[in-house]
């Protein structure tokens, strides 16, 4: 009788348990068995929104304030003249300018000088390679004289002697620059046409004639890339009183501009 007593108080409990899980909770005095509502929790306000309006007020004028302070203090370093702050500090030195425009006049007719002397010196030597490379391709398209290996090792060597002092060539004003590379880069696709050259000599056809024809054109381009430096050379010299230059490369023997380089005060 004990245990059943004892099993019925066990089953009470967990009842008593589960309905608590549930939320059903301890019956209130009036015994309508709703739980006790808990007091509302108060939300935490954050700073700044809980200041005081006064307090609010007073930190939205100082915000205001500061970024004032910043733009006038930027606009006055931006536009202060030379009176303000250090004496001068703005001011240009007219002497000093002139000293750098008399330096920059001397180093152009220096650079002028140096490019003029290497133009000449080159189109004197590139002169009979040029007649050579005729016979080796004809500009008519016409089989031409194979070069010998001996010739093909003499090139080469002007070549490389020539890009040596093309790469050595100071740097200068735009003008200047465009003859100075000009210069250079026609005498690169000389030596590209050398390559294509040589590359033919040793392929069958229609390798050999396709190649062939490649290499007349980039002999074609090199002369025409070098025109173009001269030309712009003749106008510097011009410019500077020193008289036409004239330096072009002919294509062959009987080529208009296969004549020495001239440097004088006469007309094209």
């Amino acid at each position: 009788m004990a245990q059943k007593t004892a099993a019925r108080r066990s089953k009470a409990d967990l009842a008593a348990r589960s309905a608590t899980a549930r939320g059903a909770g301890p019956r209130s005095g009036d015994g309508a068995g709703r739980p006790q509502q808990r007091p509302p929790e108060r939300a935490s306000a954050r700073w700044p929104w809980n200041l005081s309006r006064a307090r609010l007020a007073w930190l939205v004028v100082a915000a205001v304030a500061v970024v004032a302070l910043v733009v006038v203090a930027v606009v006055w370093a931006v536009t202060r003249g030379p009176d303000d702050g250090a004496s001068g500090a703005y001011a240009v030195d007219p002497a000093r300018v002139a000293e750098l425009e008399a330096a920059e006049v001397v180093r152009d007719a220096e650079n002028l000088g140096v490019v003029t002397d290497f133009a000449v010196s080159a189109q004197e030597r590139l002169v009979p390679t040029m007649h050579e490379l005729s016979v080796a391709l004809p500009l008519d398209g016409a089989p031409g004289t194979p070069a010998t290996p001996e010739q093909l090792a003499a090139w080469r060597d002007q070549l490389a002697a020539l890009t040596a002092e093309a790469e050595a060539l100071p740097t200068g004003a735009s003008g200047y620059n465009v003859t100075r590379n000009g210069l250079g880069v026609s005498i690169a696709l000389l030596g590209d046409a050398l390559d294509t050259l040589e590359l033919a000599e040793g392929s069958a056809e229609p390798a050999r004639a396709q190649l062939l024809a490649l290499a007349a054109d980039l002999r074609l381009r090199a002369a025409d890339t070098w025109s173009m430096a001269a030309t712009q050379l003749d106008d510097l010299s011009v410019a500077a009183d020193q008289g036409h230059v004239h330096v072009f490369l002919p294509l062959h023997p009987d080529d208009a501009g296969d004549g020495a380089a001239s440097l004088g005060e006469s007309d094209h």
